[in-house]
């Protein structure tokens, strides 16, 4: 059974919200600011996915000149529940017929998970002089929580693998807005004029309901997808409407924003630009990669290029989800593909990652 948790944000957080000091408290808030105001900022001069994107460049900037920032768990949750239900009540019953097509993309599922990883690793041993574990576990697309931890049973390079894994999500989400175009507008007015407090707060507890199930049943990534599940089930049944203020919506974008940047936290300063400029290659490698498949599928599918590549894409499950609502592309077919990486991650990736490991460092003690 696949892990519960949100794989671009760190393990799954509690149900129970941890009591939280002065200090930490200060540290949210000023994360909360630092995110709003970045999102202001790209919104006013008119950029795409303004309060996703401006979040996360204004909380990474802070995070990479030495400013203290918090954001705990409960709150990124919150937000991605939130975002769930808003990105579910955009499923259409004519986009869940269209999944019929989904096992042919399975296929290139899998050839794009191992082509961005081949191609990627390589890079960095190639161009950064990585050690082939790291190279391997900096270049996995996706499952982050997942890949740290095999990463620190086998020996890997943590900076490496963190830098790695970072700046791929981090470029993802400052490039797709402006290379597949779109804007967040039309998505974040959610409710309807005539929405009742009523309407927002029921609303609300069908999501809190929706998390709360989702981990019980150890879906994944659970903060994000049982919410989605439920926005998507109140949408086309039509039994209830999905009113999400528009502020809340724009608030809980600014929070992916700003975990996305928090991956750079775990980043250490020593030999940054060098783990960098590989980390840089890699990338590229995989996104390469990943959009010659997509180009592919996408004709053998009959869908848009941007729906594919944004399922196929090397990022989070939660944030290439965004994109593809901020964007209008099929939101239910990028969630059914991601999910599907992320279960197949998890079941072929602790033994893969673990016999690698012993046979690499098996040769390097002969070779030694």
């Amino acid at each position: 059974m696949p892990p519960s948790h949100d794989e671009s944000t760190g393990p799954a957080p509690d149900i129970v919200a941890p009591t939280f000091n002065a200090r930490r408290v200060a540290l949210t808030l000023l994360a909360i600011g630092i995110g709003a105001l970045g999102a202001f900022l790209f919104n006013t001069i008119g950029m795409p996915a303004a309060f996703l994107t401006g979040s996360a460049a204004a909380v990474a900037i802070a995070i990479l000149v030495g400013l203290p920032i918090d954001l705990p768990n409960p709150v990124r949750a919150g937000s991605f529940s939130v975002l769930g239900t808003v990105m579910g009540s955009s499923i259409s019953p004519e986009a869940l017929q269209q999944l019929a097509t989904a096992p042919i993309a399975l296929v290139g599922l899998v050839m794009v998970i191992a082509g961005t990883t081949a191609a990627s690793a390589a890079m960095l041993c190639w161009l950064g002089g990585w050690d082939r574990l790291s190279a391997l576990c900096g270049s996995i697309p996706g499952n982050l929580p997942l890949v740290l931890a095999v990463s620190t049973d086998g020996g890997a390079r943590m900076d490496r693998v963190v830098m790695a894994q970072s700046l791929r999500l981090f470029i993802l989400v400052a490039i797709i807005p402006f290379a597949l175009g779109g804007s967040e507008q039309g998505g974040l007015h959610m409710a309807p004029p005539d929405t009742t407090a009523f309407d927002v707060v029921f609303t609300l507890a069908l999501t809190a309901v929706a998390v709360f199930v989702a981990y019980k049943i150890r879906i994944p990534a659970p903060a994000l997808m049982g919410p989605l599940i439920i926005g998507a089930a109140m949408s086309i049944t039509g039994l209830a409407r999905v009113a999400i203020p528009d502020w809340m919506a724009a608030f809980a974008l600014i929070m992916l924003g700003a975990s996305v940047a928090l991956r750079f936290r775990g980043v250490e300063r020593d030999g940054l630009m060098r783990m960098f400029l590989a980390s840089l290659a890699g990338f590229v490698a995989a996104a390469l990669t990943s959009l010659a498949v997509a180009t592919v599928f996408a004709e053998v599918l009959g869908r848009p290029l941007g729906t594919v590549f944004l399922a196929y894409a090397p990022g989070g499950i939660d944030t290439m989800i965004a994109l593809s609502f901020l964007l209008n592309y099929d939101v239910a077919f990028v969630a059914l593909i991601h999910t599907a990486r992320m279960i197949l991650l998890s079941l072929s990736l602790p033994p893969i990652v673990s016999a690698l490991g012993r046979r690499w460092r098996s040769e390097s003690s002969v070779g030694g």
